[in-house]
């Protein structure tokens, strides 16, 4: 565990009754216009990445190439703690800036 103390860079956040010390030092960003998800009974894997589908004539938006950038393996219990704070989040959002048309 940690010994780092809350900052605004590493807040600190209440759940459940348990403190969690977000530690973000190594954290790297990324920018992904697509994602999907795959499964076995073990792990879920999200994949990131990016497309230019407004790029090219109506001909070539007949095939959309995606570049893959990102893996992120988790536990179906993980997943499902993940899949509640985006649904949250995504309420939230909407709530605020309207529905989102997918």
């Amino acid at each position: 565990m940690s010994d780092q103390q809350p900052t605004p860079q590493n807040p600190a956040q209440s759940i459940n009754g348990v403190s969690i010390n977000w530690d973000d030092t190594d954290m790297e960003s990324i920018y992904a216009n697509i994602g999907t998800a795959t499964a076995n009974r073990e792990e879920f894997f999200l994949l990131f990445g990016t497309h230019q589908q407004w790029r090219g004539s109506v001909k070539d938006k007949s095939e959309v190439n995606v570049k893959l950038s990102k893996r992120v393996v988790m536990t179906p219990f993980a997943a499902k703690r993940l899949a509640v704070i985006l649904s949250q989040s995504l309420k939230a959002y909407e709530d605020q800036f309207g529905k989102i048309e997918v």
